[in-house]
């Protein structure tokens, strides 16, 4: 048998290797850094971006309700305990997922790191994203109907 279909077989594996390292890197960094709110702005209106946002901001009823991010979940302190039990069954650990605090907070964002498979900080949370100009929304929670299709943005 020729070496050389073996030859290619362990080229392939290495530069297999590889793609999966830098995809770890790329990943590990992507969490470490904050998204600044405009380029968040962006990957809301990109359709094929997916993705969840959480508002982790404490007292929805207070916060949440006076103002978020457009399409944002309820999850206050990252705590399944205290989400509005509307949001509960919409938060899945599994989609990439921005954090959103009151300013960007890192030690919540780690908190709720652990809780997500990939998440990332909204660079000075909610106040960066007012300060952008960028739209806003309020009121109480409500889970979108099956028929529109809700779900991840």
């Amino acid at each position: 048998m020729s070496l050389e279909p073996m030859a290619w077989v362990a080229a392939l594996a290495l530069s297999s290797s590889f793609v999966v390292y830098e995809g770890g890197r790329r990943a590990d960094i992507d969490e470490r850094t904050a998204l600044a709110p405009k380029a968040l702005y962006k990957m809301i209106g990109s359709s094929q971006t997916k993705l969840q946002i959480v508002d982790v901001r404490p007292d929805p009823s207070k916060n949440f309700e006076d103002t978020h991010v457009p399409g944002a979940l309820p999850f206050p302190d990252c705590d399944l305990g205290k989400t509005p039990a509307g949001a509960k069954g919409r938060i899945v650990a599994s989609i990439p997922t921005i954090v959103v605090s009151a300013e960007g907070d890192p030690k919540l964002f780690q908190k709720c790191a652990a809780f997500f498979t990939s998440a990332r900080n909204l660079d000075g949370g909610l106040e960066a994203w007012i300060d952008a100009n960028l739209p806003e929304d309020s009121g109480e929670y409500i889970p979108p109907k099956p028929s529109a299709g809700g779900g991840c943005l």
